[in-house]
């Protein structure tokens, strides 16, 4: 092993200059310009490694590998500020990890994450590999390439909320994923925020769950089945729990290959649950059984913080997007929070927001392109629980419907859009509250 101090560099975790998100203002909250020094290591194995990057905690260090190699990683449990962490790999606080063209393979045989990054940590410019998956839970976390966040149970207690819960200032760049296994490539969890992913390749996987997922997290004993809502809303109430969003992250320039699972409209390029200020541009898909998902989640802010609260849904930029093959879906977008829907119908639930409107609040989606394979159970976009969203410049082919929108709808509008070549373009419907201020314009 040997280190040479070599120069200090700018990354920048002033990533949000360049989002051109809504709400800039809030995009811009990140704590300043942080300054690594670079430093070339070289390592025999991932256990070393792993001990060569927390000899760097703390130090705003840029560790790079000094060749490219190939380093297998096993699980590991560490104590990390006095709380336990299961992962392949981890990469401390104030540490970038540059892997100069190496490969990670990730050997995963218990309920474990696999590179998990901290606070003020990145990684770049390599390969990541699964080369095995065993014993894990359903989350897609786990065992997913990247990870960002705390799992569901992994978030602590209100009074000590986990070390994890919030992770922000945090980048993943010019990595490549090889996920065969039934995980994600990417996934943020809990409140993931003020991050990028840029310049990734997620490669052709027959049992991936995801490219990219996005889901909320839970502080306290959250449990989102519909008959203990009721009790939820107590403990919320009395302060033992609330759930975590991940937010202000800027999703861009990826590459997804053939995504082949087709489980259900789950199975997608990009999925975001319970987020807000997500934006996702430059996106190119092979193949997935759905191309970008954005759903409300099961609770969606009903146990949110205060300062989440009245951003619910809001800020969501989908941009410069195309799917050769879209198996089921193009574009779903649902903002229902259905768990707390059902809980009002069936359970005589006294909701704290509004489970179904605003929804989706204020979607933009510009310049996207959707390819069906004439499956006529497929739809281009679906949307159930949006207000205010706005479509500009797309095109929709080769789906039993093209646009499908249903309850729950308060304002659509498309501009430019190009609906042809599906069996049946347009079906504008609502069995619950039918749909409002769907607009073509021009009308077709």
């Amino acid at each position: 092993m040997f280190r040479i101090s070599r120069r200090l560099s700018c990354l920048g975790l002033l990533w949000a200059f360049s989002w051109g998100m809504v709400d800039p203002g809030a995009a811009l909250a990140v704590e300043g310009e942080l300054k690594f020094q670079d430093v070339l290591v070289g390592v025999a194995d991932g256990a070393e490694l792993q001990r060569e990057l927390h000899r760097h905690t703390g130090l705003n260090h840029a560790v790079r590998l000094a060749k490219a190699t190939t380093l297998t990683c096993f699980v590991q449990e560490e104590i990390v500020g006095g709380e336990k962490s299961v992962h392949g790999l981890l990469i401390p606080e104030g540490v970038m990890l540059d892997l100069n063209g190496s490969t990670l393979q990730l050997d995963l045989r218990s309920n474990s994450y696999g590179v998990r990054l901290s606070n003020r940590s990145g990684i770049r410019n390599g390969t990541i590999k699964i080369i095995r998956s065993e014993g894990k839970g359903l989350q897609s976390c786990w065992h997913s390439g990247v990870s960002v966040g705390a799992a569901y149970g992994d978030g602590g207690s209100t009074a000590k909320p986990g070390r994890f819960s919030t992770v922000k200032n945090w980048s993943i760049e010019g990595i490549t994923i090889d996920q065969p296994f039934a995980a994600s490539a990417i996934q943020l969890m809990s409140e993931a925020c003020h991050g990028v992913i840029r310049d990734i390749t997620v490669l052709d996987s027959d049992k991936a769950l995801l490219g990219v997922g996005l889901d909320w997290g839970s502080v306290g004993p959250i449990t989102a089945e519909d008959k203990q809502i009721p009790r939820m809303r107590q403990l919320w109430e009395r302060g033992e729990i609330y759930s975590t969003h991940p937010h202000h992250v800027l999703i861009e320039r990826i590459r997804v290959g053939k995504l082949l699972r087709n489980q259900d409209a789950n199975d997608a390029g990009v999925r975001i649950s319970a987020c807000h200020n997500i934006t996702v541009r430059d996106v190119e898909i092979e193949t997935a059984t759905t191309a970008v998902m954005i759903v409300g989640g099961d609770l969606g802010y009903e146990y949110a913080r205060q300062d989440q609260r009245e951003f619910a849904h809001r800020g969501h930029v989908i941009e410069n997007v195309r799917i050769k093959k879209a198996l089921l879906f193009g574009l779903v977008f649902n903002g229902l929070a259905d768990n707390v829907w059902r809980a009002q119908k069936n359970h005589g639930y006294q909701a704290v927001r509004d489970p179904a409107h605003p929804g989706l609040d204020k979607l933009t989606v510009k310049n996207v392109v959707l390819h069906g394979t004439n499956d006529p159970r497929s739809q281009g976009i679906y949307a159930v629980s949006l207000s205010g969203a706005e479509l500009e410049q797309v095109e929709i082919s080769g789906f039993g419907i093209g646009v499908h929108v249903e309850d729950w709808v308060h304002g659509m509008t498309f501009r430019d859009c190009k609906v042809t070549g599906n069996k049946r373009d347009r079906q504008i419907e609502g069995a619950t509250e039918p749909a409002v201020g769907v607009v073509f314009d021009p009308t077709p």
